[in-house]
């Protein structure tokens, strides 16, 4: 099976940026929260249960976020669906397994890690998703803005020289400026989805740094079976005899060869 790579995308990459913010006040509230009643409560017992809770949560919402930054990394509008468990690893398990499992994961504490640090970083990748845009359009838009002022209000946008006439002797009237802006505009507008995708590569590095790799589960090998090393053996009947190897051929026929 082919999988095509597709290139991140510009607008996905805005997307993510500007949902980060609502999602990171969201997850730094539920952890500050959490942990503020959860660690007094620990004292009577009653508040670890509610600690474990706060670190399911936190390692949940990570995780996802992870999924959603893989998912754009490879080119996807949203994250692929999950495997269900298996059956073997489907059984249920005691509070106390349950609670001890919780706490001896570290994905649980990195997503606490994950949680406080995420709204700093939410806060200016929201603030450059936003400004980016409109800073690249309002350039682009500055001779519509010059003239505007100028009819309705009389007030000029473009007085200011901007100390070209020091550097290059260009005695510029304000609408050759406005353009002048307009032409930079348009420039920052073909580069913005440049732009976008390196801080979405910079918002992502972030994330899957800190949930780091998925933890690698081992299925039970059936009974007779060796996968390990560069062949695969497989013993059928204990009391035949019966050995067979990768290259079909058993021990007792080469013991026969010259």
């Amino acid at each position: 099976m082919v999988v095509i790579m597709k290139k991140p995308s510009a607008l996905q990459a805005w997307k993510m940026l500007v949902l980060s913010l609502p999602k990171g006040v969201a997850a730094f509230v539920i952890i500050v929260a959490g942990l503020s009643v959860s660690i007094p409560l620990s004292v009577f017992l009653i508040g670890v249960p509610l600690l474990a809770g706060t670190l399911v949560l936190c390692r949940t919402i990570m995780v996802g976020e992870a999924n959603i930054a893989a998912a754009w990394l490879q080119g996807q509008e949203s994250p692929a669906a999950s495997a269900p468990p298996s059956s073997a690893s489907g059984e249920q398990q005691g509070w106390r397994s349950w609670l001890l499992s919780v706490l001896k994961d570290g994905r649980s504490y990195r997503g606490i890690l994950f949680g406080i640090m995420q709204l700093p970083i939410c806060i200016a990748a929201f603030t450059f998703a936003i400004v980016l845009p409109v800073t690249a359009f309002a350039a682009l838009l500055s001779p519509v803005a010059y003239e505007v002022s100028m009819r309705l209000f009389d007030f000029n946008l473009f007085s200011s020289e901007w100390g070209l006439d020091r550097l290059l002797d260009w005695s510029l009237t304000p609408a050759q400026r406005s353009w002048i802006a307009c032409g930079v505009g348009a420039v920052f507008a073909m580069l913005l989805p440049l732009l976008l995708k390196g801080l979405g590569r910079w918002y992502t590095a972030w994330i899957l740094g800190v949930a780091g790799p998925e933890p690698v589960r081992r299925q039970p090998n059936p009974e007779g079976a060796y996968t390990g090393g560069k062949y695969t053996f497989e013993m059928e009947n204990q009391q035949g005899g019966v050995f067979q190897s990768e290259f079909g051929t058993d021990p007792a026929t080469r013991r026969n060869r010259p």
